[in-house]
């Protein structure tokens, strides 16, 4: 989904550089148009959704999916804010609507979220379930069928620069986590967190190769 222009020139993507209100919020007019785009594709798949502004575009292929599912979130951020005003979308409070707002939505896992952030939003529900890395290797997510988010600014900055603040995972220790993820039964896959360099709106190196590690891993 090119919200921004840092997928210009590349096969399968879906032209969304036009629709405005887009930008870490997403009005009521940009939703119905997205809506709008996507109606006739399946949540199935990877899709790719540009920088970490735009991680709010997992609602819309969530909200497609007719079965009781669990959504499986790494993320440097918890993504749970309540909204600044009404129930806008936004970057930083998605699953807060998602949990209102999605019925078969059933359980959301925060993968290696920043503990402090994790401590902000107090005690957690009972359908929202923090784990650290290490604890993710152990834990069974397929007691339902996952959606998988991805944040790419979970990763370290050594592996990948993004446009927020980051954690310290490894590339590496990203992929041992995944690969106990889709053992189950994996609806769909997102991935966020591309990066816009001072020369203009483009996918580096180090994004291409990440982007390229996870496609390996979800198309083997």
């Amino acid at each position: 989904m090119n919200m921004s222009g840092v997928y210009d020139g590349n096969e399968g993507v879906l032209d969304c550089r036009d629709i405005t209100g887009t930008n870490c919020y997403c009005d009521d007019a940009a939703a119905e148009e997205i809506r709008k785009r996507i109606q006739t594709l399946p949540y199935e798949g990877v899709h790719f959704l540009d920088s970490g502004n735009y991680h709010y575009l997992s609602y819309f292929w969530m909200e497609k999916i007719d079965v009781d599912f669990a959504l499986v979130l790494l993320d440097h951020h918890t993504d749970m804010q309540p909204p600044g005003f009404g129930d806008i979308l936004s970057c930083g409070g998605w699953i807060f609507n998602a949990r209102r707002n999605l019925k078969h939505l059933k359980r959301v896992y925060l993968v290696d979220v920043a503990e402090h952030l994790v401590k902000e939003l107090g005690e957690l529900p009972e359908d929202v379930v923090y784990v650290d890395r290490q604890q993710a290797l152990d834990t069974d997510f397929g007691d339902l069928p996952v959606y998988l988010s991805i944040d790419k600014d979970v990763l370290s900055a050594d592996e990948v620069k993004t446009d927020w603040d980051q954690g310290d995972m490894t590339l590496p220790e990203m992929l041992k986590i995944l690969d106990v993820v889709v053992s189950g039964d994996l609806l769909g896959v997102d991935i966020c967190g591309e990066i816009k360099d001072n020369e203009g709106i483009e996918v580096t190196e180090s994004q291409r190769n990440v982007n390229l590690r996870l496609l390996e891993l979800f198309c083997d």
